[in-house]
């Protein structure tokens, strides 16, 4: 080494610390006096990135004499991350100490580190073992290396510092990002740190070196933390190759060992040696705020606090799809056997028909009480149930996990989010990073409930679409009554809602009847209170009292707001026959009648498919039944009434006019399903997914 070479490098960004800065200078001074005395020569490359002329006048007073070298770069970044980059492309040392204009260190900082690396080599980063928080709060923490946390750790918090010393080379391969404040990404530090790691470098940390760092209020991080997502950028680490391949050894030791206690120590153990008393005296001379007296009383807490939770969980999904290219990504709640969930199954195998070559991810993240339905999802379908695999974890939890695993994909990766309390979540926290993506939110019918005799809407996805209108791509409704409402009371970017009809099959040949099949009627839905169960009783009553031998004849299972089926038994004119496990599975040669009760609705797919076998429909005007039941020619549509008894009393009288009139009966369900098969069909269907998506029907020849 040359006499006017340096071993290494202090990259000082600088901002407008102006009030700071003096206490920062004398630290890194009384560290690097220490480092020089044992033969290091250390430069100190200042970087100030639209400073103000108080933080250069205390720069340029300050006596920097101490150092090999001294270099100021003025930049205009308003990035750390950009500004780290200029001052290591003009760094002439062979290894770089990140440092910041509010902090201190313990005085063997730069001399014990650079030690450190100089034992293990370039492939490492280098951190202080201790991190001591002042000022606005008072905290230590204890780190250890990569070898104990694992690269697992990465995937929902920073496991290090911002405090970093590695050799120069690293820094040129892994470059810091532009990775600014704003409502979305956040924290150029965690992703350098993760994307190192993902080069397959190790993380040491340096026994008995302390980073005072400075918490203030209107900091950067703290800026960063009340704006952004919390999260860092994608990185190549959360790749699922690479994530399997470096945490590998990591989870099967988490998996097969005992965990290793979480590492919680006592303050007074941790001051209690002279080496570590003497470091924080010496501070203490610097910045009166980092005190013994304020450590007292509380804990010292590793950066290890035991197996990751998140990152477990992460593998397990990693090892699922693997390496994998989707180019549909579903969040859903769950699969269950109902309406919403065939009209999501009619998507999905439209759109592999379409283009058979692609593969869909499907990410369940509810729980559901039951089997899921997954029989019927087209084969190119991979599906993740983090119910199964990650039952421990929040949903806001299951949402980052969504994300991460999105993050992945291809840009051109379409991603479906049906309404649900999952996907809802998961736009509302993490919608902004995905504004450059093709997001199609499934928007169905608002809630409503009847309160003193009235239906008011009792929960409704109109303030998450108008925060999140920006971010999204499409939202398709099932029903133009849903779309027509949305653009009464939000009156922008209409042009991002479309229409989909749900789709039915029409059956070649319908049953033959029974003979007694007008004097039995038929219900299937679901047993929740949105679908007015509590009516069939009322209705069966009124039934009983003017025409004894008809019958109601039930069918469902519950989902979401559970009805007690006792409700229906032992009631004169009505029977319940439990769940059923699809329409065509019913016994429809006994009906020819279907009714269908709903407080709220789209275009429900029951009543599509009891218009698609010719059954007389009765149903409420409530959401887009309109659109199909069009009244005295597809069906009997009945104002919807907020009162159960009013209600019942209209659904009865509409049932027993119909029986008293077959040939209406007859007419009403032959126009039906001719309006099913115009309107509804798969080839009707087909064609709108392809407008939609704009996805051009593959042809395959063969030889």
């Amino acid at each position: 080494m040359d006499e006017n070479s340096v071993h290494a490098s202090i990259i000082l960004n600088i901002h407008r610390e102006a009030v700071y800065l003096k206490r920062t200078l004398l630290s890194l001074d009384e560290a690097a006096r220490l480092a020089q005395s044992k033969g290091l020569r250390l430069e100190l490359v200042a970087v100030l990135d639209r400073s103000d002329d108080a933080t250069r006048q205390v720069l340029s007073s300050f006596d920097l004499s101490t150092y090999s070298g001294v270099q100021r770069i003025e930049v205009d970044h308003g990035s750390l991350g950009l500004s780290r980059n200029a001052g290591i492309e003009h760094a002439k040392g062979a290894y770089i100490f990140t440092a910041d204009a509010d902090d201190l260190v313990s005085y063997n900082y730069f001399h014990d580190i650079y030690l450190a690396a100089q034992k293990h080599g370039p492939r490492a980063l280098y951190f202080p073992e201790y991190l001591m928080i002042f000022d606005d709060d008072t905290f230590i923490a204890r780190y250890v290396g990569l070898d104990d946390v694992s690269p697992m750790t990465f995937l929902d918090k920073q496991p290090y510092l911002s405090r970093v010393c590695a050799h120069r080379e690293v820094f040129l391969k892994v470059p810091y990002r532009d990775v600014r404040l704003s409502r979305g990404y956040a924290y150029e530090d965690w992703l350098f740190n993760a994307e190192a790691v993902s080069f397959g470098l190790n993380i040491k940390t340096v026994g008995d070196t302390i980073l005072f760092y400075r918490q203030r209020p209107g900091s950067l991080l703290r800026s960063a933390d009340a704006l952004s997502i919390r999260h860092i950028p994608p990185t190549r680490l959360f790749n699922p190759s690479d994530y399997l391949t470096l945490s590998r050894e990591f989870h099967e030791r988490f998996l097969t060992e005992p965990p290793p206690r979480p590492l919680v120590l006592d303050a007074e153990d941790f001051l209690r040696p002279d080496h570590i008393r003497s470091k924080i005296q010496s501070a203490n001379a610097i910045e009166p705020a980092i005190s013994l007296w304020k450590y007292r009383g509380g804990s010292v807490v590793g950066n290890f606090m035991g197996p990751p939770r998140l990152g477990m969980a992460y593998y397990m999904l990693c090892d699922i799809v693997q390496d994998k290219k989707f180019s549909d990504v579903f969040l859903f709640p769950f699969m269950s056997r109902g309406g919403a969930e065939k009209y999501f199954l009619s998507l999905m195998e439209t759109m592999y028909r379409l283009d058979p070559g692609k593969d869909f991810l499907v990410l369940l993240g509810e729980s559901l009480k039951g089997l899921q339905w997954l029989e019927d999802l087209p084969p190119n379908a991979v599906v993740v149930d983090m119910e199964l695999h990650c039952r421990s974890l929040s949903k806001e939890q299951r949402c980052l996990l969504a994300l991460k695993i999105i993050e992945t994909c291809e840009p051109d990766t379409r991603v479906h989010l049906r309404q649900s309390a999952f996907a809802d979540t998961f736009l509302k926290l993490y919608g902004i990073v995905l504004k450059d993506r093709d997001i199609t939110y499934y928007r169905f019918a608002d809630v409503e409930r009847v309160e003193n005799g009235h239906a008011m809407v009792a929960a409704s996805q109109i303030g998450l679409l108008s925060n999140n209108l920006d971010h999204l791509s499409r939202i398709v409704c099932d029903s133009a009554t849903t779309i027509r409402k949305d653009h009464h009371r939000i009156g922008l970017q209409e042009h991002k809602w479309h229409h989909l009809h749900a789709t039915v099959g029409i059956p070649a040949v319908l049953p033959d009847r029974n003979p007694d099949a007008d004097r039995r009627i038929l219900w299937a839905s679901r047993l929740d209170v949105e679908k007015r169960p509590a009516l069939l009783p009322l209705i069966a009553s009124r039934l009983g009292s003017h025409a004894p031998d008809a019958r109601i004849e039930a069918f469902g299972g519950s989902v979401f707001h559970g009805f007690a089926r006792s409700h229906l038994e032992n009631v004169p004119n009505l029977h319940y026959s439990g769940a059923y496990d699809g329409f065509d599975t019913l016994p429809l040669s006994r009906y020819c009648i279907f009714l269908y009760t709903s407080l709220h609705d789209g275009v429900p797919n029951a009543l599509l498919e009891a218009m698609s076998y010719g059954l007389a429909v009765v149903a409420p005007d409530v959401g887009g039944i309109s659109e199909v039941v069009i009244h005295g020619e597809t069906g009997i549509l009945l104002p919807s009434l907020p009162n159960d008894d009013e209600m019942a009393i209209s659904y009865a009288e509409a049932l027993l006019a119909l029986m008293s009139d077959p040939a209406l009966m007859m007419k009403l369900g032959r126009q039906a399903r001719t309006f099913v098969k115009e309107h509804h069909s798969p080839e009707a269907h087909a064609k709108r997914v392809a407008e939609l998506f704009d996805i051009e029907q593959r042809r395959f020849q063969y030889a």
